[in-house]
């Protein structure tokens, strides 16, 4: 059944034999691997998996299904225990190894996990899942031409892995080669992707496909974080130039105000506010545009400033922010709900201590919903400005950056905004899977020129030679300043 896809009759068929036999271990393995066959979430599939187990424990196949959902819920340290324990019991055995090395790539020992991997191609070459996941780890480690030559040999067996062109697609970004990234980053909404966004809101006008806007009106829905609609709405003046008749921009709310008055766009409208029955010819997603208006890394648009605080907000926080010194913002954490923030984050303030010996600085904290109380209560010789409660959106955010000479963040929203009012940013950047915006093997980027600065880590998990650079950069900065 489970060959043939006939996952329900197969869920039916496993709990009619745990019924009967529920000391029969077959039966629960088969429940649990019906289960998350289906698509359920994998919570579910780990009871079964764990009576299976209890009920057949020198069964190496049982240890190995019950090893891949424990890492799927965040079991890891316990995942990797029965992962072994399914080697043990059997040497090489090809799924509990590539288990393994998976939960080890996310328990962040990446030269561990390789060797995983590279076991199993040892001894199986043709196996295309463990050639998928070094691919992907390879690519996390900024390997990047090993990383598509993997990806390349998987996609000559299996070119309907659309999460796999995906990856392609930003890795293509990552190296600067839009023109074959931009059509793989539509991917991103596939239905077949197993992890991949979902298109909602807007399906009662047709999707834009690039044809000619002149004379029309066209709706742009946000998607992803703030920091990506930071980045992209600099596409929208250049619909204005193809003669679109009206854009109309759907934004995340703390977005709003900051967005009201940007070029190119006649009405902003927060998710989830009436439209008021307005009509549209098409619509697009955000980071749909680049690839629509056909523009490559030669072609961005990168005239700075593209974003501008507004004064009413500049003039409330003139009298908020302390008078004197060089002024420089700071921001060290970014969400807890991105993917890679236990490697693009620092572990607290007390990271960036060696910063506060440079003279003559005066620091402003940037940290919002997360991270305030060290703000509020910053550790004895860490000096910080704490702008308060009256801070509450991305506007307020634009009106304290306008009036600081520095800004210096780890990856997040804060340094697309910085970049896009034309304020100095330093990016501390981390060594394991570096966002695809920021590119390899440079310090600077080209969507923000003469503005951004990039600092990157040499080894992954080390950020205190990071500071130490950007300490070293502050001194000279002040200096030249003085």
């Amino acid at each position: 059944m489970f060959e043939q896809g006939r996952f329900a009759e197969l869920e039916r068929s496993a709990r009619e034999c745990t019924r009967r036999f529920p000391r029969d271990g077959f039966g629960w393995q088969a429940l649990g691997v019906a289960i998350k066959a289906m698509g359920r979430p994998a919570q579910e599939a780990l009871p079964p998996l764990r009576e299976a187990v209890a009920r057949m424990p020198g069964d190496a196949e049982a240890h190995a299904n019950l090893g891949l959902v424990l890492m799927e819920t965040g079991h890891l340290e316990e995942g990797e225990a029965v992962c072994r324990r399914a080697l043990a019991l059997q040497p090489g055995h090809v799924e509990a190894c590539n288990h393994l090395g998976m939960i080890l790539q996310l328990r962040g020992r990446h030269a561990e996990a390789e060797g995983c991997f590279r076991a199993i191609l040892a001894a199986r070459p043709d196996s295309l899942d463990a050639l998928r996941n070094l691919g992907l780890l390879v690519n996390k480690l900024g390997r990047l031409e090993e990383a598509e030559a993997c990806y390349r040999r998987v996609l000559a067996s299996r070119p309907e892995d659309v999460d796999l062109l995906c990856d392609l697609g930003y890795l293509f970004l990552t190296q600067g080669r839009m023109g074959e990234g931009w059509p793989l980053h539509e991917l991103r909404y596939h239905p077949r992707r197993a992890h991949g966004e979902r298109i909602v809101g807007e399906t009662r006008y047709p999707m834009w496909q690039g044809e000619a806007l002149a004379g029309k009106s066209l709706l742009v829905l946000p998607e992803q974080g703030y920091g990506d609609q930071i980045q992209f709405v600099r596409f929208l003046p250049l619909l204005r130039a193809s003669g679109v008749a009206k854009v109309t921009l759907v934004v995340f709310s703390p977005l709003a105000a900051l967005f009201a008055s940007l070029e190119g766009v006649d009405r902003v409208v927060s998710v989830g506010e009436p439209d008021g029955g307005e009509r549209f010819d098409c619509w697009t997603f955000l980071l749909s545009l680049p690839m629509r208006l056909g523009l490559d890394l030669a072609t961005l648009p990168a005239r700075l400033p593209y974003l501008h605080a507004p004064r009413e907000r500049i003039a409330f926080w003139a009298d908020r922010l302390p008078a004197g010194g060089f002024r420089v913002g700071v921001q060290w954490l970014g969400s807890a709900r991105h993917s890679n923030d236990g490697q693009r984050s620092l572990s607290g303030l007390g990271a960036l201590r060696p910063l506060w010996s440079v003279p003559g600085i005066t620091w402003v904290g940037l940290q919002k919903e997360r991270g305030e109380e060290e703000t509020r209560h910053p550790p004895p010789g860490q000096p910080l400005h704490d702008p308060g409660e009256a801070w509450r959106d991305f506007a307020d955010t634009a009106a304290i950056v306008a009036q600081l000479d520095l800004v210096i963040t780890v990856d997040t929203a804060l340094a697309h905004l910085a970049g896009a009012l034309g304020k100095a940013c330093w990016v501390l950047l981390p060594a394991y899977d570096t966002d695809w915006r920021w590119m390899r093997d440079r310090d600077d980027s080209p969507w923000y020129p003469g503005i951004m600065r990039l600092f990157r880590q040499e080894r992954a998990g080390e950020w205190q030679p990071v500071v130490q650079r950007v300490r070293e950069a502050l001194r000279g900065m002040v200096g030249e300043g003085s």
